[in-house]
């Protein structure tokens, strides 16, 4: 994995108003970083492929036990209301429709899973949207 410095594009934040991404700045902060990319070989794409497959697994079992558990749904406060719903959908298997892995990787060992948004609004938005725009 190479990590390639770039300019900062000069219009990047008037460009992401235009396409409604509005919370391109959050805290006075940038929400990504325009300094860089990273140029990966087809044997590190392969390999974040096996693994993001074995880690959507590995969720999807702690997601089993979580269901299983009145302790664990209040421990990750789901809200009480929402338990028979919740269980109903995992137990008639209703579709995920996406879930975006947040990895540390150095490119050699092993990626590590930050955190799982599966399902959350702005994620679809991101990486099949404007992750494009940014791309081209």
């Amino acid at each position: 994995m190479e990590r390639i410095s770039i300019t900062e594009r000069p219009d990047w934040r008037e460009k992401a108003t235009e396409y409604g991404f509005n919370f391109h700045t959050m805290y006075g902060e940038p929400y990504w970083s325009e300094e860089a990319y990273y140029k990966l070989t087809l044997a590190q794409v392969e390999k974040l492929e096996d693994v993001t497959a074995e880690l959507h697994q590995m969720c999807l079992q702690a997601v089993e036990k979580v269901i299983a558990s009145d302790e664990l749904m209040a421990k990750f406060r789901i809200p009480k209301h929402t338990w028979g719903f919740v269980r109903q959908s995992w137990k008639t298997h209703q579709p995920s429709l996406y879930s975006r892995l947040d990895l540390a990787w150095d490119g050699v060992g092993e990626p590590k899973l930050l955190e799982n948004n599966a399902d959350t609004p702005t994620s679809l938005y991101e990486a099949a949207f404007f992750q494009w725009i940014w791309m081209e």
